[in-house]
């Protein structure tokens, strides 16, 4: 962590590859371990005009709506697949990652979490045959585990049933990852960093599954991103960029509370075979793609020197 100052805390900043000047701390690109995009998900753009929006920004990656209208898994046949992974090659930028979002709770719902189960097995393929490296899957609130055992009532019994389906979605979701060129990043529900390391690494040994980090929500809900991203370190393969106020809501990109200099240094260290995604995303209202260029120029400021404030 970039606290404190002095000798250790040069020392930290040392390990990982940036440089103390003058003007800073600052690290060039080549010595980076991030790729910065954003989310490509605005409804008011098809993807071929998003794609074209946010050329002037030539991001270094993006992130799509693995079940938004073009990229229905059923719907899109093998052409428009090619046609699809061709057009995003040809704006120079990589397609980081398809998100998977069922809805509902996720894949905590017993009732639903076989035809859940079916909807991302066809959406790692979509993932696979576009040539994205993962497939981000929101799974839903994990209930605490010493809680569950001890209680008796029914909210209890809830959560233990709960808790049952996201074991089996991690071993089932794990299993596909196995024999898929496409990496499956588990996106956390609310739980601390601890309750998810602890139930990844019980429910999925072998380290397949991955985790998208994101930040921004464990500034809401009051929790520290640094520690989160410590605690998640092993399995950090990409990471959502938005902004939040400290136990509050959402706030536009650099407005808010988290130090996403601190945070680009943490990703820095990480030993990682490619660079680490970096996506900005937004659920402001408003114009989102004016505010997705804000927040990836102000990536692209924070990487140059995290203490760019």
């Amino acid at each position: 962590m970039l606290e404190g100052g002095g000798e250790a805390w040069e020392e930290d900043v040392a390990e990982t590859g940036y440089r103390i000047q003058d003007t800073g701390i600052t690290m060039p690109d080549a010595m980076s371990n991030t790729r910065l995009g954003l989310w490509l998900d605005d409804p008011r753009l098809d993807i071929k005009a998003g794609l074209k929006a946010v050329a002037p920004l030539q991001p270094e990656a993006i992130g799509l709506d693995a079940f938004g209208p073009e990229l229905q898994p059923r719907s899109l046949g093998l052409s428009g697949r090619r046609d699809l992974a061709h057009l995003v090659r040809s704006k120079g930028t990589l397609l980081a990652a398809l998100r998977a979002d069922v809805g509902g709770r996720r894949l905590a719902d017993t009732g639903t979490l076989d035809v859940n189960l079916g909807r991302l097995r066809e959406a790692l393929q979509l993932a696979s045959d576009l040539g994205a490296a993962c497939l981000v899957v929101p799974a839903g609130y994990l209930p605490d585990e010493q809680r569950t055992a001890q209680g008796r009532d029914a909210h209890a019994t809830g959560d233990a049933a709960a808790r049952n389906a996201l074991s089996e979605a991690a071993r089932a979701l794990a299993g596909l990852a196995a024999s898929s060129r496409t990496r499956v990043c588990w996106l956390g529900g609310g739980e601390a960093p601890e309750a998810l390391a602890g139930f990844l690494q019980e429910e999925d040994r072998g380290g397949i599954l991955e985790v998208d980090l994101n930040p921004g929500g464990y500034v809401a809900r009051g929790l520290d991103p640094l520690n989160a991203l410590r605690v998640l370190s092993s399995r950090v393969a990409l990471v959502r960029a938005t902004d939040h106020y400290r136990g509050g809501g959402e706030a536009s990109f650099g407005q808010g509370d988290v130090p996403w200099g601190e945070v680009l240094v943490g990703l820095s260290a990480l030993q990682r075979p490619e660079p680490i995604p970096v996506l900005a995303a937004s659920t402001l209202a408003g114009d989102r793609l004016a505010a997705l260029s804000a927040a990836y120029k102000r990536l692209q400021a924070l990487r140059r020197n995290p203490l760019d404030f």
